[in-house]
Order: C-alpha cells, then structure tokens, then sequence
C-alpha cells in the first residue's frame, strides 16, 4: 500500500471539488483479502488541495456508510439499524491547505461472514461545513474489491495472535480490542483479558461474556474493578449468567481488608455488583470501618449488593450521627429498589450548614428521586420566619421546589443576594412567598 492509496491496482482516493473547495479523498482498506472472520479496517483521508482550510463537523462515524454485493450481486449482511451513531458530541475538523485529515474505521457496517468476492462501496456524506459549496453535495466514494478467503483455524491463529501482540506491547489498544472482538474464537480470551487488566472496556467485557469458562470469568472479575459503572454493571451482568458470582466474589474480598481505604473502597463497590450473597456479612463489617470513606462505599455497595437482609441494616444507618454515612445509606436503599421516603433526608436538610455538602446532597437527592414525596418534604424543611436575601439557605430550598415534580413555583420572585441585606420591599416579597408556601405546604403535608 502507497501513500498515494493505490493497492493492487485499485485507487482509493480520487479528486473532488468546484469554486474554493479541492480535495483528494478516499477510503484506503488495511487489506483487500481477509478471511471469514477476520476484521477488516479502514483509513479514510482527505487532503485539502484548496488555498483555504476546509472544515466539517460530524458525530463518531454518522458520516460514513459502507456496504457490500457479493460476486451475484446480492447485499451482504447489514450489521446497523440506520439510527444515528452518535452520542450527541460533534468533532470539529479543520484541514488547513496542503495538509491531510485521516481517520481509521473499523467495518461494522458489513457482516463478510461468507467466502467469495465481493464489491465494498465506502461513502462519506459532509453533513456540515463552513465552507459549504455544491462539491460537498456529492459524496467522497471509494469502491474496491474485496476477497473473502474461507477460515482456516492455523491461519485465523495467527490473526488472533498478531492483535493479542498489540495488546501486550501498548499498540493501538482500541482497535485491538475491536478487532479480538469481533472473533468469535476462545483462543480471544487471554488477549481481552490483558486489555481488561489495562484498561477495562465495554466491548472487551462483553466479547468475555460470549464465553462460559474460568478463564472469561476471572477477566470480568477484573472489570468489576473498572472507574465506569456501565463497565462494572455489564461485567456482573455477564458474570450471573455464567453463574460464576461466588467465584468472583471470592476473588474479591480480600480486597475489604487492604491496608489502603482506596482499596478498600474501590473493593467494595467491585463485589457489589456480583449480587454474590457470600459478599453481605463481608460488607457489612466495613460499616464499621476506621475510614470514613469505606464506609460510605460499604454503605451504598450493601445496596448495589442486592440482598434481602441489605433493607434493614441500611435502615440503621439512618440513625447515625454522620450525616455523609445517612447520604450513602439511602443511595445505597435507592440501589436495592426502595422508593424514597422523605423523612429519610428532611432531618439533614434541617440542620443546614452544619455540612453543606451533606446539606446539598439531600436537597437533589429528594428533588429528582422523591417523587410525589419531593415538594412536600422539602416544604417541611423551609423556615417560614426568615425572609432574609442574604441567606441561602431558603433560596435552595425554593430553588429545589421550583423543579420538583408539582412543586409550587417561587424561585424566579424570590429575591436573593450574598452580598447585602435586601431593601424592605424586597423582604416583603419574600414574607409573602414564605407566607403562601406554609399554607400550600399546610395543603400537602403527606398523613
């Protein structure tokens, strides 16, 4: 392969362009023979030619659409459903003159899950540019021949080995795992399982999950430890299925007795998403932790945990003096199912700033998840005989009101400044709102 994208004969990049816009553009396949199974992908370029930079916009890889006829000119297997690939977050690309943009690919828009020849056609449609003329109105096409070899286990080895390589000695680790999977082959497992220890990752968690031996359980017990939850919650996932919890858990918990919190910590929220009954008494006993952070994790991973008995032990902790332990107890509840009570978080509330953060947690704790509870509970916590501006603490409590579901609408009259005392007028106003908002909270107040 040249740079000048010429592979055997088949040029990839062509020329496009009208008025100020000159491009070279194309898609440049890493391979024109693979074999069923193999993962195929792609770079697309463009070279701007022009005497002004050329800029597009797109979300991932919305812009591009492959597909593929076999040698009877049948399609091959669409592998999307047409929806949008994004995410929501543009990338902006700017190519200044005489300089190139690349992007690599990987082909999941086409399944070659059969032998033979076949015709790949690769577009890419601009969706956005500053510079918009009729020549972004075509699209940048690329059609190349592609040999689909049939599988031979020695061979496709080596494919697998060739990717695991990249794993191992810090290649491009992203496209390493979506190569190793997208084979289905159990010879896979040792390479996704180093890209998990590196850096665990949905795709590899889930390409684990196709498999049922120790092996595929001990690297998603690796992942339970990932920073994201969706990672650590499609391990765990995967793991009940294999019916491999326990061994996880067991795997785990010596973690709980680290002599570093961070450990003990990031342990407590891994072995909570096993659901693993062997894990209950374990986290329990962190509870009672020299480490105040511990026991926040035990106290929401008791939650996570699943258990039956998980209701009352949190329960208990809604007691407690430490108010951070209480917040901690009712994400955790929240995580075990239970609908929000507000007198779980209202005492917290009342005592203000004795911890604002506490203060602010229970606020947007009771807003978003307390439901027909919210805008009554937060009511009983406003002190109806302080009119003051300068004080936030009302302020919050009508701010919260304002976005709780059927909360009475204040905040946007309510008058509020750190700075200074507030005119007579002003604390009028605010007597008045307080004054109403008693007697709708007199109207709510749950039996």
């Amino acid at each position: 392969m040249s740079a000048l994208g010429w592979v055997e004969g088949a040029t990839f990049l062509n020329d496009y362009g009208s008025n100020q816009v000159a491009l070279t553009a194309g898609f440049i396949p890493d391979a024109t023979r693979i074999v069923v199974g193999e993962p195929l992908f792609l770079t697309f370029v463009v070279s701007n030619r022009a005497a002004q930079p050329f800029q597009f916009s797109h979300v991932r890889t919305e812009i591009f659409h492959i597909t593929a006829t076999n040698a009877a000119g049948e399609p091959a297997k669409d592998l999307r459903n047409h929806m949008m690939d994004g995410n929501g977050f543009s990338t902006e690309v700017k190519v200044p003159p005489g300089q190139a943009h690349t992007q690599r690919l990987f082909n999941d828009w086409v399944a070659f899950d059969q032998p033979g020849d076949y015709t790949v056609t690769c577009r890419c449609q601009f969706w956005r540019v500053s510079n918009r003329t009729d020549a972004q109105d075509q699209p940048i096409v690329t059609i190349f021949k592609l040999t689909v070899l049939p599988t031979e286990p020695d061979h496709l080895g080596e494919i697998i080995a060739a990717w695991g390589r990249s794993v191992e000695t810090n290649g491009s680790l992203e496209e390493a795992v979506q190569a190793l999977a997208a084979i289905h082959d159990p010879r896979t497992i040792p390479y996704l399982a180093a890209s998990v220890a590196k850096s665990p990752n949905y795709m590899a968690v889930n390409a684990l999950a196709r498999y049922t031996n120790e092996a595929a359980a001990d690297a998603l017990t690796v992942a339970l430890r990932a920073g994201e939850d969706y990672v650590a919650q499609t391990a765990g996932s995967a793991l009940r299925k294999l019916g491999q919890t326990a061994r996880a858990a067991r795997a785990l918990l010596p973690g709980l007795t680290n002599t570093e919190a961070v450990a003990r910590c990031q342990t407590a929220r891994a072995v909570s998403w096993t659901g693993s009954e062997i894990a209950f008494v374990p986290l329990c006993a962190r509870l009672e932790d020299a480490t105040n952070t511990v026991r926040y994790a035990a106290a929401e991973a008791i939650g996570q945990l699943g258990e039956a008995r998980s209701f009352a032990v949190l329960t208990n902790c809604l007691s407690e003096a430490d108010f951070a332990l209480r917040i901690a107890a009712v994400k955790g509840l929240r995580a075990l199912g239970k609908p929000l009570r507000a007198t779980w978080l209202t005492p917290i509330i009342l005592a203000g700033g004795e911890n604002i953060r506490t203060f602010y947690d229970a606020i947007d704790l009771l807003r978003i998840f307390g439901g027909d509870q919210a805008a009554p509970g937060l009511a009983s916590c406003l002190h109806f005989d302080d009119p003051s501006v300068r004080h936030g603490y009302n302020m919050r409590l009508v701010l919260a009101l304002e976005f709780s579901p059927n909360g009475p609408k204040y905040y946007y009259k309510w008058h509020h400044d750190p700075n200074r005392d507030g005119t007579e007028p002003e604390l009028a106003d605010n007597r008045q709102i307080l004054s109403e908002l008693k007697a709708w909270h007199e109207k709510h107040e749950p039996d």
